[in-house]
């Protein structure tokens, strides 16, 4: 018998199915509650996360995107990849020392010690590795680290390595230009995606640094540079710098390797100035090929001697000085025209002032302040004035270039901008005339390609150190240009301290080293440049002259 329910088996029945259902109603609420809360919990979780991952993002550097850098012809210099980062959130690390050991263990060129004092620190941002291969990425993310994230970035890339590293120069691990055209065009680089074109072939630019790198091992100098110019438009075909570096790479900007011999070195020209003071006396009107000065003794000034390196012993013509590039002839004419004239004159071919070609690593001339007669006489064949392989080369181009300078430029150009006469159209004739000479029947015969009519004149320096000049170092170069009988490209090819072997007979000087480093480089670039090998007969530069 059920007490209080007499003997109603239904109601019971009722009543205890009641009681099951509002006990299970309670438990779904209950469940429901604590899902709730759970919910809210995790969503409170992202968010803050979140939060702290922008708050972190905030201090990180922003990525920056460059346009594409091109040859004239299209080829790609220098362009960027998409890759990924890894940095650290350290306020989300949960454990430190097994964080770091778990990253060192896939990133195998970082140390545990160094990451675990690094992500001990309370900096909201910390970049662990930039520039992740997709392994790594993977290996990283198959670790699960807390605190650790990617960011997508941009490397940039190089496909040349070397071969245009003082053209290009490069960027830094945020992708900033530090050097060369990267850094001069850095803001136009991030803001446009428009590619830079620049006037310099790499296929030129091959041929030029594999015969200097040639060069430089064969006579074992120290370095090298060369440079091609367009003498029509200014424009720089090639320019190499050796040694030099890979910009793939990020290294000490102070390195020696990233010293722009072309742009940023004064040297003393040598015998090669023997070209400006040639060119000053004809400008000048009172002076011909033909005129005659007395080279047969010493001359005393001041406390120097200048004397000939194998003088002739008699009076040569100025066809002659230049020829056999007599010293006291080159000082006798500048003391005929006269210290101001010659000031005057290489102030106005640009050799006084700096010359640029679009780089930030640029030179200034070296010159006295107080212009003497001595000042005068040591110029006149190359010493006593420094200037960069650019100027030389840039003032060169402008005598030929029927006497109007271009400014040389790296930067791709249809047409010459900026021109301005140096010298009058006679004056660059025979200066053509005069050089092509130098080579055929002068002492710069090595230079010389067939078909080519190559004309230049070499320039061997005694490099200075403290204020004195040194027996046994000195900067050998030749300059010059082809073909001369309508001259379109100039060279100009120095060497670094190079040094005498049994092929040069003991001689150190720029004949035997420079001009045929010049020869070798005419013979590769000049079909790639259009430039057919001429079957004519040699032209008569002495009647041509006698003509002007």
């Amino acid at each position: 018998m059920y007490r209080g329910y007499g003997n109603n088996l239904y109601s019971l029945s009722t009543r205890s199915l009641k009681v099951a259902r509002q006990r299970t109603l309670f438990t779904i609420s209950v469940f429901f509650v604590l899902f709730f809360l759970l919910v809210i919990r995790l969503a409170q979780v992202m968010i803050l996360n979140g939060k702290n991952r922008l708050q972190s993002l905030e201090f990180a550097p922003s990525v920056i995107s460059r346009a594409d850098i091109w040859d004239r012809n299209g080829d790609i210099i220098a362009t960027s990849l998409p890759t990924v980062s890894l940095y650290a959130c350290p306020h989300e690390i949960i454990n430190i020392e097994e964080s770091a050991e778990k990253i060192a263990t896939v990133l195998k060129e970082l140390d545990k010690e160094d990451l675990i004092k690094k992500l001990s620190t309370k900096k909201k941002f910390l970049w662990i590795k930039r520039n992740l291969s997709p392994t790594q990425e993977q290996a990283v993310l198959n670790q699960g680290i807390p605190g650790m994230h990617f960011l997508k970035t941009e490397r940039r890339v190089y496909p040349d390595g070397n071969l245009l590293a003082h053209v290009i120069g490069g960027t830094d691990v945020d992708n900033i230009g530090i050097s060369g055209i990267e850094k001069v065009f850095d803001d136009l680089l991030r803001e446009s995606s428009k590619p830079i074109i620049l006037s310099i072939d790499l296929k030129i630019q091959h041929a030029v640094r594999y015969e200097l790198q040639k060069g430089v091992e064969k006579f074992r100098a120290l370095g090298g540079a060369a440079v091609l110019m367009k003498i029509s438009t200014g424009e720089i075909i090639a320019l190499v710098s050796l040694p030099d570096f890979d910009p793939n790479k990020i290294s000490d900007p102070k390195a020696k390797e990233r010293f722009n011999m072309i742009t940023s070195s004064s040297v003393e020209p040598g015998s090669s100035a023997k070209i400006f003071n040639t060119a000053m006396a004809l400008e000048s009107g009172r002076i011909t090929p033909f005129s005659m000065f007395d080279a047969r003794f010493p001359i005393k000034i001041g406390k120097f001697t200048v004397s000939d390196f194998k003088g002739l012993g008699k009076f040569l013509s100025v066809e002659e000085i230049l020829k056999y590039s007599s010293n006291i002839g080159s000082a006798k004419i500048a003391l005929e025209i006269g210290r101001a004239t010659q000031k005057k004159f290489f102030k106005d071919i640009g050799l006084l002032d700096p010359v640029s070609c679009g780089l930030s690593e640029t030179s200034h001339p070296l010159y006295p302040s107080s212009w003497t007669d001595v000042s005068s006489v040591t110029i006149s064949y190359g010493h006593g004035i420094a200037v960069s392989p650019l100027h030389m080369i840039t003032a060169v181009s402008g005598i030929l270039n029927d006497g109007v300078l271009n400014n040389p430029t790296l930067l791709k150009r249809e047409n010459a901008v900026e021109r301005r006469r140096i010298v009058s159209s006679k004056t660059s004739n025979l200066m053509k005339a005069l050089l092509r000479i130098n080579v055929t029947e002068g002492r710069n015969r090595f230079s010389d390609v067939p078909g080519y009519f190559v004309g230049g004149k070499s320039g061997t320096a005694e490099k200075q150190k403290h204020g004195r000049y040194l027996k046994n170092a000195n900067y050998a170069g030749f300059i010059g240009a082809f073909p001369m009988t309508n001259p379109e490209y100039a060279i100009y090819v120095v060497l670094d301290e190079p040094q005498a072997t049994p092929e040069t007979h003991g001689y150190r000087t720029a004949g035997w080293n420079a001009a045929p480093i010049v020869a070798h480089i005419i013979k590769r670039v000049g079909p790639l440049l259009g430039i057919t090998i001429s079957r004519n007969e040699e032209p008569d530069w002495k009647s041509i002259m006698r003509k002007l």
